[in-house]
């Protein structure tokens, strides 16, 4: 069955939580490969829920070392953060639906593009 992992993060800052986002388009599939979606909702000035499915919990468990990599490269800027994770036991998707978000999938390969020619010097 497939499971949800709910992340808060509230940041200490406006321009921490834009790094921040900044930072997970960048590394979201090196972090997180195994998602299978993910949302990102900013519940207020200075927080975001993300929600992550992946196939199993195990699959889930896979990233956690990544995940704490991600946690620890943002910490100095988050005020509070927990997560929550359990079985998904609905998930609905309106095939006609055009969901707009203010970044895309266009958006994470550029900040990933830009973070590796960043590495390489």
């Amino acid at each position: 069955m497939s499971i949800g992992r709910i992340t808060m993060i509230e940041f200490t800052s406006d321009e921490a939580l834009k790094a921040a986002q900044k930072l997970y388009l960048a590394t979201q599939k090196e972090y997180f490969p195994n998602a299978q979606v993910v949302i990102n909702v900013k519940t207020g000035p200075l927080s975001v829920m993300s929600l992550a499915i992946y196939e199993s919990y195990e699959e889930a468990e896979k990233n956690l070392v990544e995940r704490q990599k991600w946690q620890d490269a943002v910490a100095i800027t988050v005020k509070d953060t927990f997560y929550y994770e359990g079985d998904l036991n609905y998930f609905f998707q309106d095939p006609n639906a055009e969901i707009v978000s203010e970044y895309t999938e266009k958006d994470r390969l550029f900040f990933e593009a830009e973070r590796q020619a960043e590495k390489s010097g």
